[in-house]
C-alpha cells in the first residue's frame, strides 16, 4: 500500500559539488560535463527507491501523539550457530507496535510499558516470546531452527505453487476491497557508498497516512544525517517505497507487474520450491519465474502463509527486461519486505529493504561503483479510523512539522536515537564524515576523459567576480555562405537583474564587406517576471529567404565548406521589433502555453553570390536567389501549447504551434501586403510495451503553411531535406540540400520506436543492452506555387508539382549517440543512406 514511485527532480546542493557556502557558479563546461554525468549516475541510483520531488513546507496536522519513554534492547541469533539474525519481525504483545533487527541481528525500539512481552518471528525458525522488565530491558534472544525442508520437491500432478498464488491474489482483492484508510509510524534511513565505504547516511522519523481515493500524506517528525549532507538532502522516507502486495509496482520508471496482479498467471509461472515453518504454522517457499520476455517483471521468490494464503516475505530482483541502455553499465536491485497482520484481514508491509548497485560509464570515464542501501521500518499501525481533515488538507506528499508539533509526538532521534541499530561501520561513519566530503568528490571519475574534465575546470574567483561571470556570457558566432563568405561576430548576453536581460550582436561578413550589428532588451515584469515580458530588438544583419527552423546557419556553414550545396538563400536586413510576452502561470491539458505577439519594421535588400569556395574545391554553387526589395511593416503573433521540439528529434513529444505574420501596405505605409499563416502538431504516442520506463512511442509532425494577399518570394514557406548524410527527423530524407519551397505546403512526418524489442524478441539480449533499436519513419507531402506565379518568379524554385512519399527503417543507439538511416522514395526511384542524432527519448 505504499505508494511507488513516478517521477524525480533532483534539485539538491548534493550534487553540486558545493560547501553550505554555495558553489564557485562559473565551473566551465568540461566539468560541467562531469557533474552532469555524475548526477545522471546517482538520478539512477534514486530513482526506483524515493522520489525527491515531494515538496517540504512548514505546517501542521492532527496527528496520534506518542508516549514512549521507555527502551528495549537486545541481540536475535540462531540457537545453534550464534549467528545474528536481520530482519527478525518483532512485535509487542497485544499491541500492532514493533520493530525488525539490522543485518546483524540488534534491535533497539521503544515500548508502552514494563513489563512487556515480546514476540520474535523469523521464517524457518521456532516463534519466540519473551518478557523484558525494567531490569531485563537488554537481552539475548535465540531462535531455534525450526523442521525446514529446502529440497526440491516433487509432485505426481499440477505443482501445487499456482493454486496457492491464486488463493493469495483472491484473499488480497477480498480485504483490499474493505481497507479504507491506515496510519503507520516509520524509521527510514538510506546510505550511499563507494568502493572505500560509506559516503552519506541519511535517517528520518515519519507518520504515514493513506486514504483510499485520496493517496498518501507523510509527515516528517524528525530526521538526521551526515554532516555533509543538508537537511533538504535527506532522501530517507516511506511514502513511495514499494509495496508488494499491489498490483503494479514503479521500479526505476518501469511499471512492473506485481506477483499478486489479478493477471499475473500471464507473466509468471510459480513453482513450489520448498516448506518451512514459522513457530508451529508452515509457509510455501515459491520460487517466481518470468513468463513473458518484453514486459517488466520480477523474479526471486515469495513465501506464503498456508493457513492465511498471505503473503509472509518477498525477495525478488527486477527481470532480465528490465535495464537501461549505455552509459549506465550496470544497474541491479534487490528487494525485501515483510508483512504482518494488523487486525482482521488486512496484511500489511512491516518493512522495505533496498540494496542496489549501479555502474556509470563509457569508454575514457567511468565512475566508481555506486552502492544504495535503504531500510525502513514500518509500525503501530492504525486501520480504518477516523482521518483528521487537516491530514489531506494539503497535496503535498511530505510536510514537515512545526516545532510545537514535533514536541507534542514526544519522537524524536533524542526519543529513539536507534529505531534499527546502526551497523559499527555507519556509527564510524557518522563520527568521521565532515561537511567537506561532498557526494561529487566521493564519485570522481576516473579514465583519459576524465583526466581532461579536470584539467580544463576554472577556477573560482572571489565571491563579486563569480556573480559577474555568471550574470555575463559571451556567444561567438562563425558562419560561412555564398552570399557572405566568411562571417565572424560576437553576441554578448549581460543579465543585469533578474527580470532584465541586455544583448548586442557584432560582427562582420567578408564577402559582403559589410557589419552586422544590432541588440535587445528583455524587460520581465516584476512578480510577473515568469509571465509577462517585454522584449525590443533591432538588429541589421543577414537572414534566410526561407528557414523551416530545423537547421541553423552555423550548421548549415559546415555542410556548404566541406563543397555540397548551400542550404539557404539570404538577403539584407535591417529589423525593429517590439514583441510582448505572456506566459501564464497555469497549465492546459497539462500543457505550457507561451504567446507572443509584437509589431516589426523590416528593410529587405537583395543579396548577390560572393564566392563557391569549399574546402575540396571544383564546386559551383547555384546563385543566391534575388528578393523583392523594400519596406515590410506588419504584426507577428505566435502561440505555442506544449514544450518546444527537440533539436534534431532527439526526443519526441507533443506540442501545438500556431503563427501568424500580417504585412499591411496601407495604413502601416509598407510596400507588402500579405497574410502568412503557419501551423505545426508535434504529438507523441505510447503504442506497446507501455510499462517500460522506454515504451515503444509513435511520433507524428504535421506541418502546414498557406496565405492570403501578395505574397513575396522572402516570405514564402518550406519544408526541409536532408544535409548531405544527416537527416534528422522532421524533414524528407531521399531529398538533399534544398528546402522545398512553396506558397501553401503540407507535411506529415512519422517515426515510430520499437526500442530494443525486436532484438529482445529473437534472442540478441546483448544487442539490446547495448542501447541498440529499431526505427520506422516516413512522410509525405508537397507545396503549391500557382501557375501564374511561377511564370513570373525569375528563378527556378526548388519545387514539384506533386506529393513526396518516403519510408524508411534505422538502427538507433550507435555508440548510444547515432542511428544508421536508410529510407526508400515511393512515388518515383530514389534511395538514401545516411546518419542521423539517435532518437533518445
Amino acid at each position: 500500500m505504499i505508494q511507488p514511485v513516478s517521477e524525480y527532480n533532483l534539485q539538491y546542493h548534493m550534487y553540486h559539488g558545493s560547501s553550505r557556502e554555495g558553489g564557485s557558479g562559473n565551473e566551465g563546461p568540461k566539468k560541467a560535463l562531469k557533474r552532469g554525468l555524475l548526477i545522471l549516475a546517482l538520478v539512477f541510483v534514486l530513482i526506483g527507491i524515493e522520489r525527491a520531488k515531494a515538496v517540504i513546507f512548514s505546517g501542521t496536522a492532527v496527528l496520534t501523539e506518542q508516549q514512549d519513554t521507555l527502551r528495549v534492547t537486545g541481540l536475535v541469533t540462531d540457537a545453534e550457530t550464534g549467528e545474528g539474525l536481520p530482519a527478525v519481525n518483532i512485535q509487542v504483545e497485544g499491541t500492532f507496535r514493533g520493530a525488525i533487527t539490522n543485518n546483524e541481528g540488534f534491535f533497539d525500539f521503544p515500548v508502552p510499558k514494563f513489563p512487556a512481552t515480546l514476540t520474535f518471528r523469523f521464517i524457518g525458525y521456532e516463534t519466540e516470546s519473551l518478557t523484558f522488565t525494567a531490569e531485563t530491558r537488554d537481552q539475548l534472544v535465540a531462535l531455534q531452527p525450526s523442521s525446514i525442508e529446502l529440497e526440491a520437491l516433487v509432485f505426481t500432478g499440477e505443482d501445487p505453487a499456482n493454486h496457492i498464488m491464486e488463493r493469495v491474489i483472491l484473499r488480497k482483492q477480498l480485504w483490499q476491497n474493505e481497507l479504507e484508510n491506515w496510519r503507520a509510524d516509520a524509521y527510514t534511513r538510506t546510505r550511499l557508498s563507494n568502493n572505500e565505504g560509506i559516503v552519506s547516511i541519511s535517517e528520518s522519523l515519519t507518520q504515514t497516512w493513506w486514504k483510499r481515493g485520496r493517496g498518501f500524506r507523510e509527515f516528517m517528525i524528525d530526521q538526521r544525517q551526515t554532516s555533509n549532507l543538508l537537511a533538504d538532502q535527506n532522501f530517507a522516507g516511506t511514502r513511495n517505497l514499494p509495496n508488494f502486495y499491489d498490483d503494479e509496482i514503479e521500479i526505476a520508471g518501469f511499471q512492473v507487474i506485481g506477483v499478486t496482479h489479478p493477471n499475473a498467471f500471464r507473466y509468471y509461472d510459480f513453482r513450489v520450491e520448498g516448506r518451512r515453518y514459522i513457530g508451529n504454522q508452515m509457509v510455501w517457499d515459491i520460487r517466481v519465474i518470468p513468463k513473458t520476455r518484453l514486459q517488466p517483471v520480477f523474479e526471486g521468490t515469495v513465501s506464503v502463509l498456508a493457513d492465511e494464503y498471505a503473503l509472509l516475505e518477498v525477495n525478488l530482483v527486477p527481470g532480465e527486461m528490465i535495464f537501461f541502455p549505455p552509459p549506465i553499465q550496470e544497474f541491479n536491485l534487490r528487494y525485501q519486505q515483510q508483512f504482518s497482520n494488523y487486525g482482521g484481514p488486512f496484511w500489511l508491509p512491516v518493512d522495505v529493504r533496498i540494496n542496489g548497485v549501479v555502474e556509470v560509464g563509457f569508454p575514457g570515464f567511468r565512475f566508481p561503483e555506486i552502492r544504495f542501501d535503504l531500510v525502513s521500518s514500518i509500525r503501530e499501525y492504525e486501520v480504518n479510523i477516523a482521518v483528521p481533515d487537516s491530514v489531506f488538507g494539503t497535496q503535498r506528499s511530505l510536510t514537515r512539522l512545526s516545532e510545537p508539533e514535533r514536541a507534542r509526538l514526544n519522537r524524536s532521534f533524542e526519543h529513539e536515537p536507534e529505531a534499527i541499530p546502526l551497523s559499527e561501520a555507519e556509527r564510524l561513519a557518522y563520527e568521521t564524515i565532515d561537511s567537506t566530503q561532498t557526494i561529487s568528490d566521493a564519485f570522481q571519475p576516473s579514465g583519459f576523459l576524465a583526466r581532461i574534465a579536470g584539467e580544463g575546470a576554472v577556477q573560482t574567483g572571489p565571491p563579486t567576480q563569480r556573480e559577474f561571470r555568471r550574470s555575463v556570457s559571451y556567444r561567438p558566432q562563425l558562419r560561412f555562405n555564398r552570399a557572405e563568405t566568411f562571417y565572424a561576430g560576437l553576441n554578448p548576453r549581460f543579465d543585469i537583474t533578474p527580470g532584465l536581460r541586455i544583448e548586442a550582436l557584432l560582427g562582420y561578413g567578408t564577402g559582403t564587406e559589410t557589419w552586422s550589428w544590432g541588440g535587445s532588451v528583455l524587460y520581465r515584469v516584476p512578480q510577473l517576471e515568469r509571465r509577462l515580458g517585454l522584449r525590443l530588438t533591432y538588429d541589421a544583419d543577414t537572414r534566410a529567404r526561407i528557414n523551416p527552423g530545423q537547421y541553423n546557419f552555423t550548421f548549415a556553414s559546415l555542410n556548404t565548406l566541406i563543397g555540397n550545396a548551400d542550404y539557404f538563400d539570404y538577403y539584407r536586413s535591417e529589423r525593429f521589433s517590439l514583441t510582448g510576452i505572456w506566459i501564464p502561470g497555469q497549465r492546459i491539458a497539462g500543457q505550457p502555453l507561451r504567446a507572443e505577439i509584437g509589431f516589426f519594421q523590416e528593410s529587405q535588400q537583395s543579396l548577390e553570390q560572393t564566392t563557391s569556395y569549399s574546402f575540396r574545391g571544383g564546386v559551383v554553387q547555384r546563385p543566391n536567389v534575388p528578393i523583392e526589395d523594400g519596406e515590410m511593416r506588419g504584426i507577428e503573433a505566435r502561440v505555442r501549447l506544449g514544450a518546444a521540439p527537440a533539436s534534431f528529434g532527439v526526443a519526441g513529444g507533443s506540442a501545438l504551434t500556431l503563427g501568424l505574420k500580417h504585412a499591411n501596405d496601407d495604413w502601416m505605409g509598407g510596400d507588402f501586403g500579405f497574410t502568412r499563416y503557419e501551423a505545426q502538431l508535434d504529438l507523441r504516442i505510447e503504442t506497446f510495451l507501455r510499462r517500460r520506463f522506454f515504451t515503444n512511442t509513435l511520433d507524428l509532425r504535421l506541418k502546414a503553411f498557406t496565405h492570403t494577399g501578395d505574397l513575396p518570394v522572402q516570405a514564402f514557406g518550406g519544408l526541409d531535406s536532408r544535409l548531405s548524410v544527416f537527416a534528422p527527423y522532421g524533414g524528407f530524407r531521399t531529398t538533399s540540400n534544398r528546402i522545398l519551397e512553396g506558397e501553401h505546403g503540407a507535411a506529415l512526418f512519422w517515426e515510430h520506436n520499437f526500442r530494443s524489442a525486436p532484438f529482445e524478441l529473437i534472442g540478441a539480449r546483448w544487442l539490446a543492452r547495448q542501447g541498440l533499436g529499431l526505427l520506422i519513419h516516413g512522410g509525405s507531402g508537397r507545396t503549391w506555387i500557382s501557375d501564374d506565379r511561377l511564370e513570373t518568379l525569375g528563378f527556378q524554385p526548388f519545387y514539384d508539382n506533386a506529393f513526396r512519399h518516403e519510408a524508411g527503417i534505422s538502427l538507433n543507439g550507435i555508440f548510444s549517440l547515432a542511428r544508421i538511416d536508410a529510407n526508400w522514395r515511393l512515388d518515383r526511384p530514389g534511395f538514401y543512406a545516411g546518419v542521423s542524432i539517435a532518437r533518445i527519448f
